[in-house]
Order: C-alpha cells, then structure tokens, then sequence
C-alpha cells in the first residue's frame, strides 16, 4: 500500500483517519461515478407519421414525449434517454421496415408511438415475436392488440386509448339525447371498423338503429356524394374522419346546408380535431364529439400541460400531445421501479402495467392486458372569445376498455367489428352471441 502518513496532522489522529478514509473513497466514488457515465442510453424508437395524411397527429405524439422527457432531464436511473424517431408516412408495410430498422439496426429497447390502426397491427406482430415492448401513445386504437384472442401482444401497453371506448361513450351521450336512429360515415380502414363496431355495438345493445351505413376512402376529397346519399330518416349522423377527412366533410356537410339539420356526433373528435378549428371556423360550432381529452379540461394538472405546450410549441394540444406525455412517463416510471435495466422485458412490461398517476387527461391506470384505464369526455364545439374551442360537457369516469360490458358479455358476442362492416344496420348480428 501507498505511504498515506503524510495525511496525518500532528496531534489529530481523529482527523488523520477521516483523511485516509477520504483518500480511500475517492477512487472508489470516481469508480462509480464513472460507471455511471458509462451506463449505455436507453433508446426508444418512435414510429410515427411525420409525412402525409395522419402527419399533425403524429408531431403532437412526439412533442408530448419530448415534454416530459426534458421535463426529468432526459435521464431515468442514471441512463440517457434517446429517441430515435422514424416516419411510417400511415403506410403499414413502411411502419414495419421502419421497426426492424430501429429494433435490428439501432438497438433500441423499446418501440412507442403509433397512429394509424393498420401500421400498430402490422408492427405488433412483428413486435411480439421479437419479444419488444411495444408502447402505444398516440391514436393507434387496435381494439385486439390488449384483448384475450390471436392478435393480444403481452408485451405492449397502450397510454391513449383504444377504438371503441370513445365510440361506446358516443352512443351512451347520443341515447341520451333521445336520437335512436343515426346515419353512420366512417374511413374505410382498419381503425374505422374498430371504431364504428364499437359504437354500433353499444348503440344496439341499447336500443339504438344505425339506419345507414358508409366507407369512404382514406384519401376522399370529395364527400358529397355521401352526404347527398345521406339518409333523411335519420336523427343525427355520427361519423369517424380521421386526418383531412373530417376538415373537408364539415366543410362540404355546411355548404350542403345539412348542419342544421342533423347533429353531428364526431367520434374521436377527428373532424373539430384542435389543429382544424381555426380553418373550420363557425363551422365547427354545435358539434358533438367524444374522446378522452380536451385543452378545456379545468384541473391544475391540465392547466399545467397546456401553459407548457402552447409556450413551446406555440398551438393548443390536440389529445396526442398528453398521449404522448403520458407514455413517456409511464416508460419513466416503470424504468424508475426496475432501476433502469428496461433490457429485462418482463419485468420492464410488469411495472408498466402497475403504474397509476395523474395527467393532463386526467387519473390514469393500466390493467392486466395493459391497456389505459382514464376517463371519456363529451364534448361540444364552441366559441371563447376569438377562439374556437371544445368544451367538455359530460364525462365518462375511469372507462375501461370493455366498458360498459365486461369482459365476459364483450367475449360473448359472435363477430369481430372488422366482420361488422356492411352490417352494422343489423342490430340482431351485431348483437350476435357465439
């Protein structure tokens, strides 16, 4: 060993062992302290579209997880935080070669993002089998990825919502109201037989009629042979426009002169979605739509997140915003309870789905198949000053994701929503037991 008594102080031995014992650790605290600096990042590659249709969607996600993130540092348990960030242009053989990519390439621990129904499906699979936790935090609503069946992914937790829970708070509102026969239009893709079964279910098994149903394309333009087509005997029209859809349908449904005829019930909110109100204008005033979020909830936790939002990004979150939030701190949070090592799949997902915090949507939990447990919200269009708003006027609370069946009644009916397509007119197959 080194001669150390030169540390010693005449007359202090006392002082002379906190100096040897200093001189010892201090190696040993630079040992760790760089361990720690060596510790590899935990990289997450995120999947979402930042080209074509569903592009507002997807840099809302995105800029909700870079909030939280910078909001901790981007570090958990010592570790770096890195996002990779790779755009499936809503195409899913694109969101695919972008999962192997970000999984086999760069080496990323976990996936997360995802909008479009079709492109989640796709990766899921993929994800499954590569054993990668999968995490869903922007509008990928694929009803069956967190249901017991062929397509359930054990290691994926989803943080927004799925496709039917909005639909069926959608048809409990519009019940209420006393509308019993609805006409339905609805984006033809995978996410619009999610969300209309889900809402044709609920409706029927209430005693509600869908007296109409209608799949435009995706990539529609041009929505006045629908709303010509539209059904008169109908009461109101519920509809599931996703991207510039739903703009271009209030807009043509307005200057058809039918707006004030029928009310409108948008699901997911996607045609008064916030980035459309300023071009929607008056327009938008007097629509109904259900999600589980708006700007104009009033809790100090919301109030927080949108202060922060619109001094960064300069606009008003649109529910991907605290999806994206929300899904950075549940992969924080369930880091944090395994001290950081994300790379033990098992035990990573376990903690994910035991996380229970407040948000800007409101309290949100996970159940056993990992999927968000929150509040739904009905919410109507409406002018503040010189700004067009969604103001919530009831609300659905801790929805989750059989409700308001359970798990048992949702299992029991025959058919698939994909299978409903073409029938959801018929209350009898809809309601169909096995």
């Amino acid at each position: 060993m080194a001669n150390l008594a030169w540390l010693k102080p005449a007359r202090n031995k006392r002082g002379a062992t906190t100096l040897i014992a200093a001189a010892l650790a201090a190696p040993l605290a630079l040992a760790a302290a760089d361990a720690r600096a060596q510790q590899p990042p935990i990289k997450i590659g995120v999947i979402v579209p930042t080209s074509g249709t569903f592009t507002a969607n997807g840099e809302d996600a995105l800029a909700g997880m870079r909030m939280y993130f910078d909001e901790i540092g981007n570090e958990i348990a010592g570790r770096k935080i890195q996002l990779i960030v790779e755009d499936d242009q809503g195409k899913p053989d694109v969101g695919l070669t972008k999962a192997r990519k970000l999984v086999e390439s760069d080496k990323v621990q976990m996936l997360a993002g995802f909008v479009s129904s079709a492109v989640t499906l796709a990766v899921s699979e993929y994800a499954r089998d590569k054993k990668i936790p999968m995490i869903i935090n922007a509008d990928g609503g694929a009803n069956e990825l967190t249901i017991p069946g062929p397509l359930f992914n054990p290691t994926l937790v989803r943080f927004s919502q799925n496709g039917r829970t909005p639909s069926a708070a959608a048809a409990a509102f519009i019940y209420k109201q006393g509308w019993r026969k609805v006409a339905t239009i609805t984006s033809d893709f995978a996410g619009g037989f999610d969300t209309i079964g889900g809402f044709a279910q609920a409706f029927c098994k209430l005693g509600g009629t869908i007296t109409q149903e209608q799949y435009p394309p995706l990539t529609t333009n041009d929505y006045g042979p629908y709303i010509t087509n539209l059904d008169r005997s109908a009461e109101a029209v519920v509809t599931f426009l996703p991207g510039a859809g739903g703009l271009r349908f209030v807009k043509q449904f307005v200057e058809l002169g039918l707006k004030d005829k029928y009310p409108m019930m948008d699901i997911f909110g996607q045609a008064v979605y916030e980035p459309n109100l300023p071009q929607l204008g008056d327009a938008a005033l007097g629509i109904y739509s259900t999600l589980h979020y708006t700007p104009m909830i009033k809790t100090p936790e919301n109030e927080r997140f949108v202060k922060a939002y619109v001094e960064r990004n300069k606009r008003l979150p649109s529910d991907n915003g605290p999806d994206g939030w929300a899904g950075a701190k549940g992969i924080a949070e369930a880091a944090k309870a395994v001290g950081g090592k994300v790379e033990d799949t098992e035990k990573f997902i376990a903690a994910m789905k035991g996380v229970k915090f407040a948000s800007a949507k409101g309290d949100l939990s996970v159940d056993k198949y990992g999927q968000v447990i929150q509040a739904m919200y009905v919410r109507r269009t409406e002018k503040a000053g010189n700004d067009y708003v969604n103001v919530p006027i009831a609300s659905y609370e801790n929805v989750d994701q059989f409700w308001p069946f359970s798990l048992e009644e949702f299992e029991s009916y025959k058919y698939r929503y994909a299978e409903l397509k073409g029938s959801t007119t018929n209350c009898a197959k809809v309601l169909e037991k096995k």
